[in-house]
């Protein structure tokens, strides 16, 4: 990132709550300015590896499909813009002093994803409320307060609270506990299931085992270990009750 001002290249360690450049003193950007981000995805239309997630400073998510775009507001100032395809990622970290067009591509070659940024033209003057309003904005798949852990949780890309070997009636294999659901993979198959927290009704002890009473009848029942039976009971009975009084 250059100083807008001074043209000189912004130590990469700078902290981004900092308004002055500290190599010519000059205001960075004018705080409260709101400017458009387009993004551009490159490529052709791939519905089966799904659309490129956009992460605005872990406080929004959009999602764009190969080519396609999107567009909307930021204000002034620093932002961090993480791209998501498949398994890979990357951070861009933008001073916003103009609206930009973003190209992201997907390389099925290096397994990377790549951007391109370039300033509108005529567009570092900002836009005001009533030009905004006539634009055709992108509304957000997601929203969060609590930054990026909220997000992983959402989406399902957090760690466990728990990994532990089980058994499920017949079946043996690993069950994830998570803070909103539970995951269990058996050992002969990859494909997991999971349930959520909000649709469990009660939690029961069942001979060595905990019982995850679902709406229907219908009982999850897992195999614990013993030294760690009586915690896992209370974190999920702690847990489900907590999930089940927020909605």
């Amino acid at each position: 990132m250059d100083c807008p001002k001074c043209g000189k290249s912004l130590p990469e360690n700078l902290s981004l709550r900092i308004n002055f450049c500290p190599l010519c003193g000059d205001r960075l950007f004018e705080a409260g300015k709101k400017y458009l981000i387009e993004i551009q995805c490159a490529g052709q239309r791939d519905d089966e590896n799904g659309p490129m997630r956009v992460f605005v400073d872990d406080k929004m998510l959009y999602e764009v499909i190969q080519g396609e775009s999107i567009c909307f507001p930021v204000e002034a100032g620093f932002h961090v813009l993480k791209f998501r395809h498949k398994i890979r990622s990357k951070s861009i970290t933008l001073l916003v002093t103009s609206s930009y067009v973003i190209k992201a591509y997907y390389n099925t070659i290096s397994g990377l994803i790549e951007t391109n940024v370039n300033i509108m033209e005529d567009a570092r003057n900002g836009i005001d409320d009533k030009a905004l309003a006539k634009k055709k904005l992108t509304t957000p798949v997601m929203v969060s307060e609590d930054g990026q852990r909220s997000f992983d949780i959402l989406l399902g890309d957090d760690d466990p609270e728990y990994e532990l070997k089980v058994t499920s009636g017949f079946k043996e294999g690993i069950l994830r506990i998570y803070t909103e659901r539970c995951e269990f993979t058996p050992s002969s198959q990859n494909k997991k299931e999971v349930l959520s927290y909000k649709n469990v009704l009660a939690v029961k002890k069942k001979m060595g085992s905990i019982d995850l009473v679902c709406g229907g009848n219908v009982h999850k029942v897992y195999s614990i270990p013993k030294d760690i039976y009586n915690e896992v009971l209370a974190f999920l009975t702690n847990r489900i009750s907590e999930v089940q009084g927020n909605n």
